[in-house]
């Protein structure tokens, strides 16, 4: 019997591994490996930050719940093995994977989908001082904050408004910096606070935010970003991080009480301990057509852990979460043909399409042919996106139960 071996729960891995034991039913041995018990949903990190004003208990059970979604649910009704381990060593050419427990798994088909990790570039004082926003862990630390802070006023052991620095003008800063405006709003109301109750500082070390797209399309999104009382700052590129502030090249300072980095991603460490595997300068899997590593054919490689080099403008594609789902889904169907023998299908990405809420029941879309939809429409359509990916991992009343579930949760502050 083939064994297929996926290392990493992400989207890319979900899809893979759901697609595969579609494909082969149980004619494959199929076994996905994760350091968690639940697949992350990424996207919504953002919402879970800014869930302010909800009744948690000391675990933050309700808030977890929205986006931690168990193996066992997804897996649960599938001839997939689901193995929780962190694993320590990859042998390409035994074909044998180890993990931190010393189990070995032998396979014959490997896929890495193991994700990436944050980019400090150097920059000093980012590990020590600056919040890394890019796990579960992470957005409950900025949505106990909140809570502290509103606890502070209400007591009135403060009267100053709380700073904000969001080191980082991507999607995941606008987003995160969007919906703190939007929360703190809610702070203010609720603790009857006159003036401003925070201060919010989104830095971007680039001429513009988001340079990919349109010139409408920007000032569309900071002409957001100043409604719900955002500093945007671009061309302000960080030399240092304090305890309580961020030192710009210019050698110009911001105070903070609380500083959040967005400001990018790199390759998980761990691949630079995986004898023969070919990467790139900046450290991702080198991958062909096909999404095969480099002198490898029955290895894959998915999701933020490749360079891939779009043909059509010889640029790096982007690490969106769809983009990753695709990649599954053609690995999926690659290995299948591969064990019977038919001809594997080339790898030709889109990725022409984005959504980006912006704080509240606001979303700007871009969609098929330039189309583009803002407001609460462009929030809704990310909506069904949501609902749409829920669909394509659970069933029916369980994809509606969570999806229903966060709108009440995570719309409360809107």
């Amino acid at each position: 019997m083939t064994k297929i071996l996926i290392l990493g729960g992400g989207f890319g891995g979900i899809r893979c591994a759901l697609d595969l034991n579609k494909k082969f039913k149980k004619e494959a041995e199929i076994t996905l490996i994760d350091r968690n018990g639940y697949h992350l949903f990424i996207p919504a990190l953002y919402e879970v930050a800014s869930a302010y004003g909800l009744k948690k208990d000391a675990f933050s059970v309700q808030l977890r719940r929205t986006i931690c979604m168990p193996y066992e649910d997804i897996f649960g009704k599938t001839n997939i093995n689901f193995v929780q381990a962190e694993v320590t060593k990859i042998d390409l050419d035994r074909k044998k994977v180890v993990t931190g427990g010393e189990m070995s798994l032998d396979y014959d088909y490997l896929i890495i989908a193991i994700g990436s990790e944050t980019a400090d570039y150097g920059i000093p004082g980012v590990k020590e001082y600056a919040h890394q926003f890019k796990s579960l862990e992470g957005a409950l630390f900025i949505n106990q904050k909140l809570e502290e802070i509103s606890e502070q006023f209400l007591k009135k052991y403060r009267t100053e408004p709380f700073s904000f620095l969001v080191c980082g003008g991507g999607f995941t800063g606008i987003e995160l910096a969007a919906e703190l405006g939007c929360c703190t709003k809610v702070i203010k109301e609720k603790c009857k606070i006159k003036g401003r109750c925070s201060n919010i500082t989104l830095f971007e070390a680039g001429p513009k935010i988001l340079p990919a797209i349109s010139e409408k399309e920007r000032e569309l999104i900071k002409n957001r970003l100043t409604k719900l009382g955002i500093i945007l700052m671009e061309n302000s590129p960080i030399e240092e991080i304090g305890p309580d502030y961020v030192k710009l090249k210019t050698s110009h300072s911001v105070k903070g009480d609380l500083i959040v980095w967005t400001a990018g991603i790199k390759p998980a460490e761990f691949l630079k301990l995986i004898p023969g595997l070919p990467t790139g300068n900046t450290g991702r899997i080198r991958v062909d057509n096909f999404l095969r590593v480099e002198s490898y054919n029955n290895v894959y490689a998915i999701g933020d852990a490749i360079e891939f080099i779009d043909s059509k403008n010889q640029k790096p594609i982007p690490a969106f979460a769809y983009i990753a789902i695709d990649q599954g889904k053609i690995t999926a169907q690659n290995i299948y043909n591969s064990v019977k023998n038919k001809k594997i299908k080339q790898y030709n990405p889109l990725y022409n399409i984005w959504i980006i809420p912006i704080g509240g029941k606001y979303a700007l879309a871009h969609l098929w042919n330039r189309i583009l939809i803002r407001g609460f429409w462009g929030w809704v359509i990310r909506e069904l996106v949501d609902l749409r990916y829920l669909l394509s991992i659970f069933s029916l009343n369980k994809a509606l139960d969570i999806f229903f579930n966060d709108i009440t949760i995570f719309s409360k502050n809107d």
